[in-house]
């Protein structure tokens, strides 16, 4: 969805704020819950637990990368949507 500057700007101010903010917030109840549960954790649990996080997100991001098209071939999307006469697609069909 092409946008001007501002919009841009502001929307990643935005979504980097609330990020920052809900992901502090969802980890630090995540930790509670799971002291809560399990009892309290030592360095060796928290680095299991780190570890294992770590790879579920380089996974997740891996598998996320796949899915993004190369420059070329978005540029190829782009230019035949503009033959057939519209950039987007029309809503409803």
């Amino acid at each position: 969805v092409p946008l001007d500057f501002e919009s841009r700007f502001v929307g990643k101010e935005v979504i980097g704020v609330f990020g920052y903010r809900f992901g502090k917030s969802g980890m630090s109840l995540a930790l509670s819950g799971l002291t809560s549960i399990f009892g309290n954790f030592g360095i060796s649990q928290l680095s299991y637990l780190t570890t294992g996080a770590s790879t579920i997100w380089l996974l997740c991001a891996w598998r996320l990368s796949t899915l993004v098209p190369t420059r070329a071939e978005a540029e190829e999307v782009y230019a035949k949507n503009k033959q057939e006469g519209s950039s987007l697609p029309k809503k409803g069909h």
